[in-house]
């Protein structure tokens, strides 16, 4: 990283000498052209002024010095004064650029570069009353081969540069990189002493994951550490049953019995395998499931004609209603959903007690509900219901069954299916779980 950070400031460097040295060339080159321009529109004016007060063309040659070439030209191009050369001797100047646009505008300017005297010669022509035109030049230095000149030093200036810039660069990286480096070796507490406030985003975030993380190693744990238990506490009663039949413990009229307990105990082991590998697929990531239209009602009644028999062998009484509700989801999972609530409800109540429950659909939400006025849920244990392997009532447990994930299930798919629980109850008073799904509310 700070290798990375070194060649990039470095190269920032070198990249601004760059553009601001090009700048600057092409800004002072601009300079030069107009100010050479300027002084040679001035002499030719000036001399413009006095033309008609001369009597012979010679009298031009009184105007010339610090450089300045004057050459006076006829409308067919001759030459007639030439300030620097015989005037005999020079070819016709009708085709020059500046002399054309003098004929025909009044005035004109060119520029002409020697590539081998390393010279610009500037240019500037005015049409005179009489019809001659008369021309400045000067001839001036090309800037470019006084930067050559000037080469050895720029380089040298710009290798002091360079190694400035190598040097800064890894001071810089040190100073930026070197608190990020505190942070991570100091990970378990990254949240403290942040060094820049840009990076306390970042730091809250890996504080969060961490806590994140040995929660859910935690739970982790506490499941293997109850699925154990879960499972030892069938199994060793199993054994128990059968190693008494096995060594004649068990008199004839007893073996029913005792088989009547193993095979419950057995169908408890079921059920605890059964949900643990259904928990084991929600929580999976990867597994798509499938989606479709579902009519809640619709799975809500089959359920309730499902557990009637069980409620009335509780002697629980459990009723369906509502304006119903239509919802894009898996038929399968919403249906152990709506069982494992409906279940809870008639196995934590008490004789003569009621079930409800009621599917209905307001502002595009469709709303499951089911009541019950059995045990209830104290506050302390509303926060833990949905554990898995958590119970309210683990006396009750034990006599009606029940694997103590059911809620955990509810909760898991609840969340798949983008909804949201809300519990109310009361100690001995019962008890109202509420399921509400977001939908778009258009299954036309």
């Amino acid at each position: 990283m700070e290798w990375k950070i070194n060649i990039r400031l470095f190269l920032i460097g070198i990249l601004s000498m760059i553009l601001t040295g090009a700048l600057t060339l092409s800004i002072f080159h601009k300079s030069f052209d107009s100010q050479v321009k300027g002084d040679i529109r001035l002499t030719a004016k000036t001399l413009g002024a006095g033309y008609g007060k001369m009597n012979e063309y010679s009298d031009l040659q009184v105007y010339c010095g610090n450089g300045i070439r004057i050459t006076l030209v006829a409308p067919d191009g001759s030459v007639l004064f030439e300030s620097d050369t015989d005037a005999k001797e020079m070819e016709n100047h009708g085709n020059r650029e500046e002399i054309v646009q003098a004929l025909a505008t009044g005035q004109g300017e060119a520029m002409r570069q020697s590539d081998t005297l390393g010279y610009n010669t500037y240019y500037y022509a005015m049409l005179m009353a009489d019809g001659n035109v008369l021309r400045t030049a000067v001839e001036v230095e090309n800037m470019y081969s006084d930067y050559n000149d000037s080469m050895p030093a720029v380089v040298a200036v710009g290798l002091i540069i360079m190694i400035i810039s190598i040097i800064f660069s890894r001071v810089l990286t040190k100073t930026l990189v070197g608190p990020i480096e505190a942070m991570a070796n100091n990970i378990d507490d990254i949240d403290k002493d942040v060094p820049y406030k840009e990076l306390e985003p970042f730091a809250l975030a890996v504080k969060e994951h961490q806590v994140k993380k040995a929660e859910n190693t935690k739970m982790r744990e506490e499941f293997t550490a109850n699925v154990s238990h879960e499972l030892k506490t069938p199994l060793t009663s199993i054994s128990g049953y059968a190693e008494m039949i096995e060594n004649g413990m068990v008199t004839n009229e007893n073996i029913g019995v005792f088989a009547g307990k193993i095979h419950s105990e057995a169908v408890r082991l079921m059920e605890i395998i059964g949900d643990i590998l259904k928990l084991s697929e929600l929580d999976e990531p990867n597994v798509k499931q499938s989606f479709e239209k579902v009519d809640l009602l619709k799975i809500a009644t089959s359920t309730v004609d499902m557990l009637s028999f069980k409620a009335e062998k509780s002697k629980v009484s459990i009723s369906v209603g509502g304006n119903g509700g239509f919802l894009v989801g898996n038929k399968m999972m919403l249906e152990e959903l709506v069982y494992n609530l409906c279940d809870n409800a008639i196995r934590y109540n008490k004789d003569g007690g009621r079930v409800r429950v009621e599917i209905n659909t307001r502002d595009k939400k469709v709303i499951l509900t089911v009541t019950d006025n059995g045990i209830g849920i104290s506050k302390e244990n509303q926060e833990r219901i949905f554990e898995r392997f958590y119970r309210v009532d683990k006396s009750r447990s034990k006599e009606t069954g029940g694997t103590g994930l059911g809620l955990a299930i509810v909760k898991h798919i609840a969340i798949q299916h983008n909804g949201k629980i809300y519990i109310e109850s009361q100690k001995d008073k019962g008890t109202r779980m509420k399921v509400v799904f977001e939908t778009t509310g258009d299954f036309n």
